[in-house]
C-alpha cells in the first residue's frame, strides 16, 4: 500500500484488534467460573474479558471491510482474490496443520495437571454444521474468507443491476446519513439482538457465538461479523463516517458504558459458560444492551483512533505488520506457559504478568528475526521487510 493511501489510526486499531486476543486468552484461565481451576481469579479479570470480548471481533471485521475496499479498488476482482487466498486461505491452512495440533497438546498437559481424569463438559452449545472441525482462534481467517466471497458475489450482482452505480450510491448516502444522525445505532442493533434473542442455544455472557467449530457459521456471528465488514466496507466509500465517529466518539462511550453496565447487571459478572435462565424480557433486554455495547464500543473507539492516532508512527506501523503473525500462533504458546506454571503457588496476578511478558518476547523476537525479512513474512504479509530498517524506533517524523 502506497504511503499516501495508508489510514494510520485503522492500521494501529487492526493492530490492537488481534493483540488483545491474545490478552483475552491469557487471562481467560484466571477468571472465576472457568471450567478447569488455576488457582487464584479475579473477578475483574471477568468484567475485562467481557467488556473487550464485546467488540474486538466486530471491531476487526469492520476494519477488514474497510481495507477490503480499499484493496479491491486497487488491485480489481479477479487479482483481490488471488491475493485474498494467497494472504488469509492460505495461513489459514498452514496454521491448521500446526498451530490447532500445538494447542490441544497445551490443553491436554493443562488436564494432566490438575490430575483431571473427566474433563467437564467443555462442547459448545453452538450448533454444528458439518464435519465438526475445529478451528480454535483461527475461525476468524476462515469467517473472513465465507465474508469475502459473499461480498463479492453481492457486488458481481449490483453491478450487473445497476450498472450506473445509482442504487450503490443511494445506499452509501443513506449509511452516511445514519451514521450522521446516530440513527444507525438503531439500525445496526436490532436484527443482531432478534437474532441472538430467536436462539435458545445462546450463551448470554459469552455475547456473539464464535464459530470455532464447523463448516457453517451460525446465524448470528455471520449476521454480526458479515454487517461489521459491509459496514467497514460502505465507510470506505463514505469516508466523512470516520470525521462523524471523531465528532460522537463520548456520547459513544457513554451509551457504551451504560449499556455494559446493564448487560452485566442481568448476566452478572462471573463468567458463564452455559446458557443462564432468563425471563423473556431480561433476555431482550441484555441482548439489546450487549449489541448496544458492541457498536457504540466500535464507534467511540474509532471516534478516538481518528482523531488522535492519525499521523504516522513507527511502532504502530511495525505492531501492525507484526499482529498477524503474533495472533496466528500466540494461543498454544500462551497455554503451554500457563500449563507450566500451573502448579507454582503465585498469585494470578505474578503468573499472568510473566505469561504476557514471556509470550510477548517471543513473539515479538520470532516475528522480528524469523519472519519479517523471510520468506514467511512475504507469505503473510505479500513482502519482505529490510531487517535493518524494521526496528520499531520512533522515527515517525521523518516520514
Amino acid at each position: 500500500m502506497l504511503h499516501n493511501d495508508r489510514f494510520h489510526s485503522l492500521d494501529a486499531l487492526r493492530a490492537c484488534a488481534l493483540l488483545a486476543g491474545i490478552l483475552l486468552h491469557a487471562i481467560m484461565p484466571y477468571m472465576p467460573g472457568w471450567p478447569f481451576s488455576y488457582g487464584s481469579t479475579s473477578s475483574g479479570l471477568g468484567i475485562l474479558y467481557f467488556v473487550i470480548h464485546i467488540f474486538r471481533m466486530a471491531l476487526f471485521f469492520m476494519i477488514a471491510g474497510f481495507f477490503a475496499r480499499l484493496l479491491h479498488q486497487r488491485l480489481g476482482t479477479k487479482k483481490f482474490i488471488k491475493n485474498r487466498l494467497q494472504r488469509i486461505a492460505l495461513p489459514l491452512i498452514a496454521a491448521f496443520f500446526i498451530v490447532v495440533p500445538l494447542t490441544i497438546i497445551a490443553m491436554i498437559w493443562s488436564v494432566r495437571q490438575l490430575g483431571i481424569q473427566s474433563p467437564p463438559n467443555m462442547q459448545s452449545p453452538i450448533p454444528i454444521i458439518g464435519p465438526p472441525i475445529p478451528w480454535a482462534q483461527l475461525w476468524f481467517l476462515y469467517v473472513l474468507l465465507i465474508i469475502y466471497a459473499l461480498t463479492i458475489g453481492v457486488r458481481s450482482a449490483a453491478e450487473r443491476l445497476d450498472r450506473n452505480n445509482i442504487l450503490r450510491t443511494k445506499i452509501s448516502s443513506f449509511v452516511e446519513s445514519l451514521i450522521k444522525t446516530r440513527m444507525a445505532l438503531i439500525v445496526l442493533t436490532a436484527p443482531i439482538a432478534l437474532s441472538l434473542f430467536a436462539s435458545p442455544w445462546w450463551v448470554q455472557w459469552q455475547g456473539i457465538p464464535s464459530p470455532i467449530m464447523g463448516l457453517i457459521p451460525n446465524f448470528p456471528a455471520l449476521l454480526a461479523y458479515g454487517g461489521a465488514f459491509f459496514l467497514g466496507w460502505l465507510i470506505h466509500r463514505q469516508q466523512n463516517c470516520l470525521h462523524f465517529f471523531a465528532r460522537d466518539w463520548l456520547l459513544y462511550f457513554v451509551i457504551a458504558l451504560s449499556a455494559t453496565s446493564i448487560a452485566l447487571y442481568i448476566g452478572g459478572i462471573t463468567p458463564k459458560f452455559i446458557a443462564i435462565t432468563l425471563s423473556d424480557m431480561e433476555r431482550a433486554l441484555y441482548a439489546a444492551a450487549y449489541v448496544l455495547a458492541q457498536w457504540c464500543w466500535m464507534f467511540a473507539i474509532i471516534g478516538l483512533a481518528v482523531r488522535y492516532f492519525a499521523t504516522p508512527n513507527t511502532r504502530w506501523r511495525y505492531l501492525a505488520d507484526a499482529s498477524y503473525w503474533m495472533y496466528l500462533i500466540h494461543l498454544p504458546i500462551v497455554w503451554l506457559l500457563e500449563a507450566w506454571m500451573l502448579r507454582w503457588p503465585l498469585h494470578w496476578s505474578i503468573k499472568l504478568s510473566l505469561v504476557l511478558a514471556i509470550t510477548s518476547m517471543l513473539l515479538l523476537t520470532s516475528y522480528h528475526y524469523l519472519v519479517r525479512s523471510t520468506f514467511i513474512g512475504k507469505f503473510l504479509n505479500g513482502r519482505k521487510y529490510p531487517r535493518s530498517l524494521s526496528l520499531p524506533i520512533a522515527e515517525a517524523e521523518k516520514h
